[in-house]
Parts: structure tokens; sequence; C-alpha cells
């Protein structure tokens, strides 16, 4: 009798344990630059499958963090894709995706408002949200323009000095662009 009270008392905690496991998410974080065509690279050949299999599934929390190091328009890209982040987090991605296309093979100066204000024009939102993120990333002082900053003292404090910079629920991933790795790294992360 005592031994089916006891197993009686515990499958509530047993299972409660089971659900906590389920539900626990591994975070992910890149940190990288519009303008870093290594960042580029890890859009156009890691994203696909990390956004479709494990971002748009729920079983990773994915966050980037803009460096914007290289030249004085990269915070402009970043306080954009902050206000997109803020004002339309469902088409951040889109946002994200969409800016590193339009990244040339030069180090020249490209992300202007002109350029940004184009790409948000061709985000599947609402005009209203199109104005409000323009007026938001232009702004200063305002919550975008925060938001980048915060990036670049996140980045500081994390010792982050290349990009782009991945890390697995706070373990770096010594080079992101090897796929196999870095989805191996993840799936030992998801098991745990």
């Amino acid at each position: 009798m005592k031994k089916y009270l006891l197993i009686i008392l515990l499958l509530p905690l047993l299972v409660s344990c089971s659900n906590n496991h389920q539900n626990k998410k591994v975070t992910i974080v890149e940190y990288g630059d519009y303008k870093c065509p290594y960042c580029k690279d890890f859009d156009t050949k890691v994203m696909p499958k990390l956004e479709k299999e494990y971002i748009d599934k729920g079983k990773v929390d994915y966050s980037f963090v803009n460096l914007s190091f290289l030249g004085k328009d990269s915070i402009i890209g970043s306080r954009a894709s902050h206000a997109v982040k803020n004002i339309a987090p469902k088409h951040y991605l889109e946002f994200h995706h969409k800016i590193y296309k339009e990244q040339p093979n030069n180090e020249n100066k490209w992300i202007t408002y002109k350029k940004v204000d184009s790409i948000i024009d061709h985000l599947s939102i609402k005009e209203k949200e199109k104005k409000k993120i323009k007026k938001n990333y232009k702004q200063k002082n305002s919550k975008a323009y925060k938001d980048a900053i915060k990036d670049k003292k996140t980045a500081k404090k994390e010792k982050v000095e290349m990009a782009p910079t991945v890390t697995i629920n706070g373990k770096m991933v010594e080079d992101p662009l090897d796929k196999n790795d870095l989805f191996k790294k993840l799936n030992k992360e998801l098991k745990k």
C-alpha cells in the first residue's frame, strides 16, 4: 500500500519535470553586422535551416546583436532592424534577410536612409507601420536608437570582436559557418 501511495505522490512530480525539460528552449545569439560579408554568408547558408527547423518551430530563442562596427552607416541598419523588431516583430527576420540581400561586394557606404526606407517599403506590413518604423529608426533617443547602442554595449561586455560570432546557450561556436558542427552542437543542447 505504501508503494502505491509513494508512486501516486511521485507521478505528478515526474510528469512536471518531464514537461519542463520539453519546454526548455535553447538560446542562440548571433553577433553580426549588416556590412559583414561573412554574416551575409551565415544568413544565406545557415539561417534558412535554423529558421525553418528551429526558430519557426519554437525550439530556440534567436536574437541578433548588431555590432555595427564596420563603418558609420552600420548603425543605421542596426537602428532600422530594432525599429522593425519593436513595431512589427513578426517581420523582423524578413527585414534581416532583405538587408543582407542588398549588401554589395565592396566596403563602400551603402546603408543609407534611402536604401533602408526602400527595404521597409517592401516589407509585407501596413503603411501605418512602415511610417512608424521609418520615423523610429531615424529619431535620436527613440527606442530603436537606444537598442542599437545597447547592442554595442552588450557586444563589448561579452568581448565579441569578430563577426559573425554565434553562441548557443552562452557557449561560443568556433566556426558559425560550419553548418554540421553548429547543428550538432544545437541538437546536443536541445537533448539536455
